[in-house]
């Protein structure tokens, strides 16, 4: 006969049955949980509702525990951890037992074997990722088993994450809101006009009811420009539209796409529109690699412009690639790409097609016109004008974000992806770009020599700036020079600029610089060899020459600037000097070191490159300029992320010198496990800097051994330094602060005794070891900060029970007794150093019971009488007034 609970596991199988897109895992947690709902609320089967199952799914945990008491069955230590083939066979024993009819009971003390015990014994094994059919040997390890790896994850978490993707595609339709990987644009908020696509839904919860709400509470939206996520509320997001992949056109006014590889404007300007058609249709033939988005300067209904559609073909004509317009009847004026707009002679020309008349007689090429005026093509029919276009597009630069208001002849400027690389190095995000000002040289190796670019700019703590960018192409110097002793007497060549050697100014001399056309292959120093051969009839050996390390000759451009160095023999620029005195007004000229510092003829960017090249002994950096910058930055990140965990609780100089003390902790251990591990802090996961709060001997060995080992002299025995220059180390000077001595006479934190420690005492504990090892000198401030600072960070992960939390004890022998949950137990992973979750036990200060027990998690639940523990003084430095950091 079959039980009652034998019934109600064949009612939630057949609900779950109603799921036949989802895979056989996924029907068997939307049955447990179905099972779960029915015995926790209730009610028939066929009533119980898609928001009841979202609502248990809000908090895996939190169900994996319901489930755990609800099918007790017999406690195993190695569920979570059986190989993915045990698992396997495990499920598949589960569900042929189905038909077993062997429920057994499901309640009473274990153990306890039954089918629905079966299959819930057998979902949290681990996880399988199937392989293929051939492993390298380097895929080989202990948890592969057969054609499966481990995902990191047991089966019901991963059918748990997939049964919410598969509830919330339900429910949001329901509810009105937008559908899961929706393109969406932000337009509130710190995200304002960034895009993504929804990857995840959160609901509001009614915990009386056990249901979520009906609509959305955020969504989580992973954005296009970066590979980071965000919560957004629905109301501050809208929907885009789904563009093709490959072609799109968009009329005036009308949303742009997020990304594209090229985009060319068509002016609608003229008689009639009807050439776009054929223009559209011979676009549609580009073979590029990504989108082609052909932007239209009218609106769809053919009506007039309206201003807000003027102002969406001003930022077109800004973002395009290529802009195709009709020649004018009158050859002298510029094109229109409206009727009311006319192009630009600054921004538009560079990238500018026009078409000519049907039927119009070419001009003789000695007639003046706007086109010649601004080298810009006129092309006799549509198709030419394509041609001529996509010739210039060529395969296209795939761009999102900001990136996309930059015209391929910037975007593919050896100038701009320098400094694009600066910006993703750094960070930072291009959010919006406006192109002012091109320069086109006839004989440059590049399309254009010098850009001017506006950016906006988002940082990474969301921060907003704009920045002018001025560049030009990469350049390369040589430095000749005859050397002499002393070396202030070396002799340089430098040459004047094209306009004084013309002879119509006066201008700062330079050194010998050509564009540094990285393109046409070969490094500097036989790119340097041949404009020496071409420029000034030098024939050397090629191995004779120098390369420098490149850099910016100001802040305010954008370009580098690589110098390479040739010393010539005395002869030779005996040879180079008589032909130079025989060459006409313009030529190069010869000029003392010595005399350019006195009274420089060129400016200090080429006079510091002259005597970089030319010191016989540069001085050497005691770190490389950059590692030195990155490690800076790093402790700033490390402080930063301390920062926010130690906000003052209280006001005053005591509990504000006390969090600083206790940031510096959490900030030193950030920057010595980026140091030791070679990971950037942001990355360093705050379990594993739990792990080494453990116990402040711990600790102090980590920061000392770590930073002495990498230049910070944080143990001054073992330094060759003078105290000043130890004390110039930010890092050094914070760690001596939190070895002071403690003021005996200023009350001390309860906290004091760590994390690590025990109880103060338990059934059948011994005497309290920590207070006897404890002597008569005071201790140094870190190690009343350890324990203060492991307890923030065990805030930040709100996993279990936090400090200070009123509980009760479930069971045991102190069952039915309340208290304050002091610390947690934890127990730790030496092989992966992380902290292993949950904690097993916690040190308890029940009420009533002088000392502290330790307690099993699971005898505990939280408790509300309105009762609160009254905080005490923490544990402050010394001398909080002499403690730069704690103002």
């Amino acid at each position: 006969m079959v039980s009652n609970g034998g019934r109600g596991w064949d009612d939630a199988r057949a609900k779950a049955r109603e799921f036949q897109r989802v895979d056989r895992n996924v029907r068997d947690v939307l049955a447990l949980i179905y099972y779960l709902i029915a015995a926790q609320d209730g009610g028939a089967m066929d009533q119980l509702s898609l928001r009841s199952v979202r609502y248990r799914l809000a908090d895996p945990r939190r169900l994996h525990r319901a489930l755990a008491e609800l099918l007790p069955g017999p406690a195993r230590e190695e569920d979570g951890t059986r190989p993915v083939g045990t698992g396997l066979a495990d499920l598949t024993q589960a569900r042929l037992l189905e038909h077993a009819q062997d429920y057994g009971p499901f309640t009473g003390p274990p153990p306890v074997e039954g089918t629905i015990w079966k299959l819930w014994h057998a979902l949290n094994a681990q996880h399988g990722v199937p392989l293929e059919d051939t492993l390298p040997s380097d895929m080989v390890t202990e948890d592969v088993y057969g054609r499966y790896r481990s995902s990191g994850m047991t089966v019901f978490e991963h059918a748990v994450r997939e049964l919410t993707s598969q509830v919330d595609r339900l429910l949001l339709p329901a509810s009105g809101a937008l559908s899961l990987w929706a393109h969406v644009r932000v337009t509130d908020g710190v995200h304002a006009g960034r895009t993504g696509r929804l990857s995840a839904v959160t609901w509001g919860t009614d915990d009386e009811q056990r249901t979520c709400t009906d609509t959305p509470a955020t969504f989580r939206v992973d954005f296009d420009d970066r590979r980071e996520s965000a919560d957004i509320a629905p109301g501050d997001v809208e929907k885009l539209p789904e563009w093709d992949r490959r072609f799109v056109v968009i009329h005036a006014g009308e949303p742009l796409p997020t990304e594209w590889a090229a985009t060319v404007l068509l002016a609608a300007a003229g008689p009639s529109p009807a050439w776009h058609d054929e223009a559209v249709e011979r676009l549609r033939q580009w073979q590029g690699g990504g989108r082609m988005v052909v932007l239209l300067a009218r609106p769809l209904h053919g009506q007039a412009l309206s201003a807000e559609e003027e102002r969406w073909v001003d930022s077109a004509a800004g973002w395009a690639d290529e802009i195709i317009a009709l020649e004018p009847d009158d050859r002298s004026s510029p094109p229109r790409l409206t009727p009311d707009r006319p192009a630009d002679a600054v921004h538009h020309p560079a990238r500018l097609t026009l078409i000519a008349a049907p039927g119009r007689v070419p001009t003789p090429e000695d007639t003046p016109s706007w086109a010649r005026t601004h080298r810009v093509g006129v092309a006799p029919t549509i198709a030419g004008a394509v041609e001529a276009a996509l010739s210039r597009v060529g395969r296209g630069h795939q761009r999102a974000a900001g990136h996309r208001q930059v015209p391929l002849l910037v975007a593919n400027s050896a100038a701009f992806i320098g400094w694009s690389v600066e910006q993703l190095t750094a960070g930072t995000v291009l959010e919006e770009a406006r192109v002012e000002w091109v320069c086109r040289e006839e004989d440059a190796d590049e399309p254009i020599s010098w850009w001017i670019l506006r950016a906006r700019l988002r940082h990474q703590d969301l921060s907003r700036s704009e920045e002018t960018v001025l560049a030009h192409p990469g350049l390369l110097s040589v430095v000749v020079y005859h050397p002499r002793e002393p070396w202030t007497d070396t002799e340089v060549v430098l040459v004047p600029s094209p306009a004084a050697a013309r002879g119509k100014t006066r201008e700062f001399l330079r050194l010998p610089t050509v564009t540094n056309n990285v393109r046409a292959g070969g490094g500097n120093t036989d790119r340097a060899w041949s404009f020496l051969v071409e420029g000034l009839s030098l024939f050397l050996d090629s191995d004779r020459l120098r390369g420098s390390a490149f850099r910016n000759d100001s802040h305010l451009t954008s370009a580098r600037r690589s110098v390479v160095r040739v010393a010539l023999t005395d002869r030779e620029f005996d040879d180079l000097q008589d032909r130079l005195e025989l060459s006409p007004v313009g030529a190069p000229e010869v000029h003392r070191l010595a005399d350019l510092m006195a009274n420089p003829v060129c400016d200090w960017a080429t006079l510091g490159a002259i005597t970089t090249a030319v010191q016989p002994n540069p001085p050497t950096a005691s770190l490389d300029p950059e590692a030195a910058r990155q490690r800076t930055l790093q402790w700033r990140e490390a402080v930063r992320r301390a920062t926010t965990l130690t906000v003052p609780r209280h006001e005053g100089s005591d509990d504000a010198a006390g969090s600083a003390a206790v940031r510096d902790v959490i900030a030193m251990t950030l920057y010595a496990l980026h140091l030791r591990e070679r990971q950037p802090v942001a990355e360093v996961s705050w379990w594993t800097v739990l792990f080494h709060l453990q116990d402040d001997q711990h600790l102090i060995d980590l920061v000392e051994q770590t930073l002495q080992n990498t230049g910070h002299d944080v143990i001054p025995r073992l330094s060759f330094r003078s105290p000043d220059q130890r004390r110039a180390d930010p890092i050094t000077r914070r760690w001596d602060r939190l070895n002071r001595l403690q003021d005996p006479n200023r009350p001390q934190d309860p906290r004091a005794g760590g994390l690590h420690d025990g109880p103060d005492h338990g059934p059948g504990s011994g005497p309290d070891l920590q207070g006897s090892r404890r002597s008569g000198r005071p201790d140094p401030i870190i190690k009343a900060c350890v324990p203060r600072a492991a307890t923030a960070v065990h805030a930040v992960l709100e996993d279990g029970f936090t400090e200070h939390q009123r509980i009760r004890v479930t069971a045991g022998p102190y069952e039915g007794r309340a208290g304050f949950a002091r610390r947690p137990a934890w127990r730790l992973d030496r092989e992966t150093l992380q902290i292993a979750v949950p904690p097993a036990t916690y040190v308890v200060d029940l009420d009533d019971l002088d000392g502290a027990v330790e307690i099993d998690a699971g005898q505990l639940a939280s408790h509300t009488d309105g009762r609160s523990r009254p905080g005490s003084p923490p544990a402050t430095p010394n001398d909080p007034a002499g403690d730069p950091t704690a103002r």
